[in-house]
């Protein structure tokens, strides 16, 4: 039996807290934006909330996945983390140099996922 990385414990880790994040701000943005904003903010909060609800849920079940060896999350990581870095490049453009941390994180954690050790951790070696 392989032994977990201790980057894989820390994604895994990093993955709930920002999915319970996540989920607490898509509940939040839901029930807030029709309350402060009228119908059209509701219409707006509802789906933007949404968006957030079903990222939440996708990052927990991944950081649950670092736990549980399963080894389709490294699959899905690699995608997530590609859209990730993806969407921080486009922040960088629209937002200036505050997006360089998401960047950062991003290509550090595919780095990681590519390693031999975590790739065969995932079975994916």
């Amino acid at each position: 039996m392989t032994e977990r990385p201790l980057g894989v414990t820390i994604i895994g880790i990093l993955w709930i807290l920002s999915g319970l994040l996540a989920l607490f701000g898509g509940i939040g943005i839901t029930v807030l934006g029709s309350l402060v904003a009228g119908p059209i903010g509701g219409i707006i909060g509802l789906g933007l909330g949404v968006v957030l609800l079903v990222i939440g849920i996708i990052e927990i079940v991944l950081g649950i996945g670092c736990f549980r060896k399963w080894g389709w999350v490294w699959t899905v990581g690699v995608v997530v983390t590609i859209i990730s870095l993806l969407a921080g490049i486009v922040n960088l453009f629209r937002t200036g140099a505050g997006a360089l941390l998401g960047i950062v994180i991003s290509v550090v954690i595919l780095w990681y996922l590519f390693r031999e050790n975590v790739k065969k951790y995932f079975g994916k070696a």
